[in-house]
């Protein structure tokens, strides 16, 4: 049976992964790259079969121990492969929406390329963290990101306003607008699961 250190390891690994799908889906969003799709795709097969192989392990292990502490990491790391699986689901829903946009010639406005860029480089900084965090095996590692009191769903309704008038006023589609509002909002789930990860370290260091 593994120890809970090696599946922690694992569950490193599975949040390597959802990072460079993240990172992947943005290149995919300022390059038009097709050929990323399919990376991603792939990638999150392999997401998907470690969620289910660390969720074995973890279910085997707090079924196996008696310390309370120890059953209690254990669920703690059940919630985290549960939200980089989540993670993952976010990527691919955001470059299935890059490919409508490729595929129909869909034009975002320079302002929402900026706005997407916004949210994404904080989601970026936040899923590093998370990443590095478990790399070292050092929840203070987190402690920038939660510091951070940043609303996204404020920063999120803000751009969203923006974008609708931009529809109004004939700068974009209405098909364009509903494909950048949905990333807008892909976006801030990951960031959102990126600092409930970040919570759930700081609870396993208590």
């Amino acid at each position: 049976m593994e120890n809970l250190d090696s599946i922690r390891l694992k569950i490193a690994d599975m949040a390597a992964l959802a990072f460079t799908m993240w990172q992947a889906a943005h290149r995919a969003f300022l390059e038009h790259d097709l050929d990323l799709l399919t990376r991603v795709l792939t990638d999150e097969q392999k997401l998907n079969n470690l969620e289910k192989e660390i969720t074995s392990e973890l279910v085997a292990f707090g079924r196996a121990v008696t310390d309370k502490s120890e059953k209690a990491k254990t669920l703690i790391f059940a919630d985290i492969v549960g939200d980089l699986e989540l993670i993952g689901d976010y990527c691919k829903d955001i470059l299935e929406r890059v490919q409508i946009k490729i595929e129909e010639k869909l034009l975002f406005s320079d302002e929402a390329v900026k706005e997407y860029e916004v949210l994404y480089q904080k989601t970026e900084k936040a899923l590093h963290e998370v990443v590095y965090a478990l790399k070292q095996d050092n929840p203070d590692l987190v402690g920038q990101v939660l510091k951070n009191q940043e609303h996204i769903d404020t920063l999120v309704d803000e751009y969203r306003l923006r974008h609708n008038q931009r529809m109004l006023d004939g700068v974009c589609s209405p098909m364009a607008c509903n494909m950048f509002l949905n990333i807008l909002d892909f976006t801030a789930a990951v960031y959102y699961h990126a600092k409930k990860v970040a919570r759930n370290l700081l609870k396993i260091k208590k």
